[in-house]
C-alpha cells in the first residue's frame, strides 16, 4: 500500500526567539486553537480523499511553533483523526517541545495517546546563553529531560553553534550534559541567516560569529561520533536505530504530506506549500487545497540537484553515476578533503557538509547542468 508521511504544523509560541525563521504567531485564545485544529482535520480530510484514501501513515510530526502549547484534546482530537491511517505497530509519532513545557502530566497524555518519540529544543546548557536565545534556564533543561526520560525512550535534544558571545566553555558545558543526560538522538544546528529573514533578527544574526559555528560544528561532529552516535545527515545524530524516520523521508525522496499554516508537501514527484498566514489559512480552509496550497514549478535540472542536494545531506551520498558529466568536481572536493568515494557514492565529509550549499552550487553551474 503507498505510504505517506504527516507533518502537522503547530504555528503557537509564546515568545518569538531572536533566532527563529519559521512562520509562527502567538496564541491568543482557546477559540483560536479549536478553529486551527478544525482546519488541520479539514484539509487532512480533502487531500486523503485526493490521495485516493488507499495510503498508510508510517510516521507523524508534530512541528512548529510550539506543539506542547496544544491542548491534550486537540491532540487527541488529531490522533484520532489519523489513526485509521497510521501503520500498525509500527508507526513513529514525534512531538516537538520546548523544556519549559515539559511536566508529568503533558507526558503521560502524549505517551498515553501513542507519541513515541520526543523533540527538546534545549539549545545550550549554558545561562548566559540560554539568555540571548531567550530560552529557557539550564536547569528548565534538566528537569525537562528527567521528566521525559520517565515517558519516553526514543528523545532527541537540540543544540544550537555558533551563539552570539559564546565559548569554548560554554560549548564543552553542553557537551557534557548530553552525555549525563544520555539521548538517543542528537540535532546540531549553525545559527546562519537562511531563506527571508523577519526584520527583527537582523541584530541577532549580525553578531553571529559563523567561523566559530564551524569549529565548534566540527568539534561536535568528532565528539559525538565518539559517544557512540552515528552521523547520519549534516546536522542530526543517532545512536544505532534511532535515527529519524521521518526526516529520513524527506532526504530519501518519499512522499509527504504537510498540513497547517506554511506546512509543505511533497507528493508524487511534485512539491506544493502552504500560505504562512494562519488568519488566510483558517478563513479559507473549506477550499483546501485551492486557496492556500501553492504548486511549486521545477524543472528537470532543478529537480536532478535538488535529489543530489538531498542525498549528499545524508552520510550515504549521491551515486558516481549522477555526477558522470562533472569527473573534474568529484576529484577536486576528494582533494579539499570535502569528499571521499565510498562503495561508488559520494559521501561529504564533516568539512563538506559545511559547504554543502556552495558543493551544489558548483554542481549547478557545472557541465553536469548544462547536460540535464
Amino acid at each position: 500500500m503507498r505510504t505517506v508521511s504527516l507533518y502537522v504544523h503547530i504555528p503557537f509560541c509564546e515568545r518569538r526567539c531572536p533566532y527563529c525563521t519559521f512562520y509562527h504567531v502567538p496564541k491568543t485564545d482557546r477559540a483560536m486553537e479549536t478553529r486551527l485544529v478544525e482546519g488541520l482535520i479539514g484539509e487532512f480530510r480533502i487531500a486523503g480523499a485526493d490521495l485516493g484514501r488507499q495510503f498508510q501513515i508510517p510516521t507523524v510530526y508534530f512541528g512548529g511553533g510550539t506543539p506542547s502549547l496544544l491542548d491534550h484534546r486537540s491532540f487527541e482530537i488529531l490522533i484520532d483523526e489519523i489513526s485509521p491511517f497510521l501503520t500498525a505497530g509500527s508507526v513513529e509519532i514525534t512531538v516537538e517541545s520546548n523544556p519549559e513545557d515539559v511536566n508529568e502530566r503533558l507526558m503521560q497524555n502524549l505517551s498515553g495517546i501513542g507519541v513515541n518519540r520526543l523533540s527538546l529544543g534545549i539549545q545550550s546548557m549554558s545561562s548566559r546563553a540560554q539568555n540571548v536565545l531567550k530560552r529557557c534556564t539550564p536547569r528548565s533543561n534538566e528537569q525537562a529531560v528527567r521528566i521525559a526520560k520517565r515517558y519516553f525512550q526514543n528523545i532527541s535534544l537540540d543544540l544550537l553553534l555558533g551563539i552570539p558571545g559564546g565559548t569554548a566553555r560554554e560549548l564543552e558545558e553542553s557537551l557534557a550534559a548530553v552525555d549525563r543526560f544520555e539521548p538517543q538522538h542528537v540535532s546540531v544546528y549553525c545559527l546562519e541567516p537562511g531563506g527571508v529573514i523577519p526584520p527583527d533578527t537582523d541584530d541577532f544574526f549580525d553578531r553571529v560569529d559563523m567561523e566559530r559555528a564551524a569549529d565548534e560544528y566540527l568539534l561536535v561532529c568528532d565528539r559525538l561520533r565518539t559517544r557512540g552516535f552515528g552521523h547520519y545527515e549534516v546536522s542530526n545524530f543517532a545512536r544505532s536505530g534511532f535515527e529519524s524516520r521521518h526526516n529520513k523521508v524527506y532526504w530519501n525522496g518519499g512522499e509527504y504530506l504537510g498540513i497547517g499554516p506554511s506546512a509543505h508537501s511533497f507528493i508524487e514527484g511534485e512539491r506544493y506549500s502552504n500560505v504562512p498566514s494562519i488568519d488566510q489559512y483558517l478563513a479559507e480552509w473549506p477550499m483546501f487545497p485551492r486557496t492556500v496550497r501553492r504548486h511549486e514549478v521545477r524543472g528537470e535540472t532543478e529537480r536532478r540537484l535538488e535529489e543530489i542536494m538531498l542525498d549528499l545531506r545524508t552520510s550515504v551520498g549521491t551515486p558516481l553515476d549522477r555526477l558522470k558529466c562533472n569527473p573534474r568536481l568529484v576529484d577536486e572536493l576528494v582533494d579539499e578533503d570535502l569528499a571521499s568515494i565510498v562503495e561508488e557514492r559520494l559521501v561529504l565529509t564533516d568539512r563538506g557538509y559545511l559547504v554543502l550549499n556552495e558543493i551544489v552550487h558548483r554542481l549547478s553551474g557545472g557541465p553536469w547542468a548544462a547536460s540535464a
